[in-house]
């Protein structure tokens, strides 16, 4: 029995083909692991060649991404397979697959002197952010992602995983099979989700206008908790929030260390007054009007507010379930059938989110000027996320993109315009944006730029099955932005305008081997850690101008 239907298979492998073709991947295999990357981080498509490892002497690891907060860290490794037919998807992620990975993690947590030796340049930088990590005391959770378009674990190969990161502790692991992925891209019909709460005491207050009605309530956030968890309690539903406008998974956003404190510590009783709460919307909810502690059912919902709380309590509940005993928390259901009214409360309570700034930003008049002054020259601005998404892809020009690359060429912040982006609509924004710009230029910068993020697509697929990363295009991996803003310093010292074409081209080699020689000299320090310390720059301008800096200087 096949382990997806043909049309699952049409559906998950038409993506395949899609993402092969967009990032111009030599083979399928990449295409899958690129839309598995897709669903847990939407928006990042221009870190997932720093994020593969998959290649040569890559240790059974695909990907792995670190997402770094405050006093903890979240690492997640991904390991990709991809069955090239139908009638394959019926084999398992076998027993040899498993054990490559035990073996890369217990190499990682006896910090053996092989791994920085592969000569995989992705796997050595996130080896060396991980024991960085350790040494700096950073606490460090580890998700094994197993991604596959035909069945997960074979039952043994279950059953070495489980022994094997038994002694490891602090790692969890999961297999990201074709329900999930159909799941996530939303081609097959979201399931409808019936769910119950436990109201505090008599703490429901309710009222009904017409097509529409509400509650809200406090209730014991362990049902909450209960309500969102998959199965095996290891991670969100993620499903619930395909109508959440943040788009917050658990990889892609993070948790608010703050929640989490607030819930597991002495004075846990304060939750309800400190959160904000969850908003849900559905189509119908029911409980017993003036009991005491009545459960409330809700049929179809959705949480349009409220993301970030949620992955923090659940994750708080995994780190101290005891210490939910009096944690509180407001809770705000309303039920309709109308959907515009959903949509609407769904726009209404998502203003404060971090990931929103961006929304918040699309309409302002500089950015429909920009786009209007884009599609004259051929160009469609994406003020608002893919809303050119039927457009030819090398003619649409994205907002954020845009603004990382002004911040490091017009701006001259190479090192912020990766580690800082979330500025870029924040505070900086009219830094950023305004209407001062020679269109034409903007148009020849975006090109420039796509020069150099091809050329770093070429190096990522062609140093798969190299030995060791050498040359000057290793440094296109973490450093495209300072080759951009080596190219600025280029061109303001020939005192001309950004070029086009083939001079363009010769544009980008010459950034390079100017970026190339600046680094060459820092044998010690990590790219990933060289690439985001703005030093890196007075190396840049040095090596321009004939200068020599201290080894010591970074």
């Amino acid at each position: 029995m096949p382990a997806v239907s043909p049309v699952e298979w049409d559906i998950v492998e038409a993506r395949v083909q899609t993402a092969t073709v967009k990032y111009g991947l030599e083979k399928p295999s990449l295409g899958f692991l690129y839309v598995a990357l897709e669903q847990h981080f939407p928006d990042r498509a221009i870190d997932y060649p720093e994020m593969i490892v998959d290649g040569g002497n890559d240790l059974g690891v695909d990907a792995i991404e670190i997402l770094e907060r405050e006093d903890r860290a979240e690492v997640l490794i991904f390991q990709s397979k991809h069955r090239t037919s139908l009638k394959s998807t019926d084999r398992t992620i076998n027993d040899g697959e498993v054990l490559k990975i035990g073996s890369f993690l217990h190499a990682l947590f006896e910090k053996e002197a092989r791994l920085l030796t592969t000569g995989n340049l992705q796997l050595t930088e996130a080896v060396g952010r991980i024991w960085e990590l350790h040494k700096r005391g950073v606490i460090c959770r580890y998700r094994v992602i197993f991604c596959s378009n035909g069945k997960g674990l074979s039952r043994s190969a279950q059953q070495i995983l489980d022994s094997t990161l038994q002694p490891l502790g602090n790692v969890d692991y999961e297999v990201y099979g074709p329900s999930e992925i159909m799941r996530d891209i939303g081609s097959a019909e979201r399931e409808r989700e019936i769910g119950n709460l436990q109201v505090v005491g008599k703490e429901a207050f309710e009222r009904s206008d017409g097509d529409i009605r509400g509650v809200i309530a406090s209730v014991d956030a362990r049902s909450f908790v209960e309500l969102i968890q998959t199965a095996d309690g290891k991670s969100i539903k993620r499903h619930l929030f395909d109508e959440n406008l943040r788009i917050f998974l658990g990889a892609n956003g993070g948790y608010n260390s703050n929640i989490i404190q607030t819930a597991v510590s002495e004075d846990s009783h304060l939750f309800w007054y400190l959160n904000n709460g969850i908003t849900i919307t559905c189509k119908d909810y029911a409980y017993n009007k003036g009991h005491s502690n009545p459960i409330i059912r809700i049929d179809d919902f959705q949480i349009v507010n409220g993301a970030q709380t949620s992955h923090s309590l659940l994750e708080a509940y995994r780190r101290s379930p005891e210490a939910f005993d009096n944690v509180v928390l407001m809770v705000r259901i309303y039920a309709t059938s109308r959907n515009d009214i959903a949509e609407k409360v769904a726009v209404a309570t998502n203003s404060q989110a971090r990931i929103q700034a961006r929304d918040l930003r699309a309409n302002h008049p500089v950015m429909k000027k920009l786009e209007i002054a884009f599609q004259d020259q051929g160009y469609f601005f994406e003020r608002k996320r893919n809303m050119h998404a039927d457009r030819e892809p090398r003619k649409r020009i994205d907002a954020l993109k845009l603004g990382q690359i002004l911040l490091s060429y017009q701006m001259g912040e190479p090192d912020r315009a990766k580690a800082d982006s979330d500025t870029i609509f924040g505070d900086r924004f009219h830094l950023i944006f305004h209407e001062h710009y020679s269109v034409d230029e903007l148009c020849r910068l975006v090109e420039l730029y796509r020069l150099i993020e091809e050329m770093r697509d070429n190096h990522v697929a062609q140093q798969r099955d190299a030995i060791e990363p050498t040359g000057e295009r290793q440094y296109l991996v973490y450093g495209h932005w300072f080759v951009l803003y080596a190219a600025r310093l280029i061109v303001s010292s020939k005192g001309k305008q950004i070029p086009h074409g083939n001079d363009a081209s010769t544009l980008v080699l010459e950034a390079l081997a100017l970026v190339a020689r600046a680094c060459a000299r820092v044998k010690s320090t990590a790219q990933y850690q060289l690439f985001r310390s703005s030093k890196t720059k007075d190396r840049i301008i040095a090596e321009l101008e004939g200068r020599q800096m201290s080894l010591f200087d970074l």
